[in-house]
């Protein structure tokens, strides 16, 4: 899996766990998944832009009006 996020139907997904003190180890092969708005506050500990929030949203308004 690569570093950077991927987006798939408006779930963002990074390559990390999460540790025992809350904080999120990246590369470690495993996949967390974050929402949008989950994302804008997990941003400082991975490696979310906000292109990739607005993505996400996009991709879920999208989704959701089919």
């Amino acid at each position: 899996m690569s570093e950077t996020p991927r987006i798939e139907r408006g779930w963002i997904f990074v390559n990390g766990t999460r540790q025992d003190d809350g904080t999120i180890e990246l590369g470690t092969g495993g996949e967390m998944r974050f929402s949008p708005f989950e994302a804008m506050s997990q941003r400082q500990d991975t490696k979310i832009t906000w292109r990739h929030i607005l993505t996400a949203s996009v991709q879920r308004l999208a989704f959701w009006r089919r």
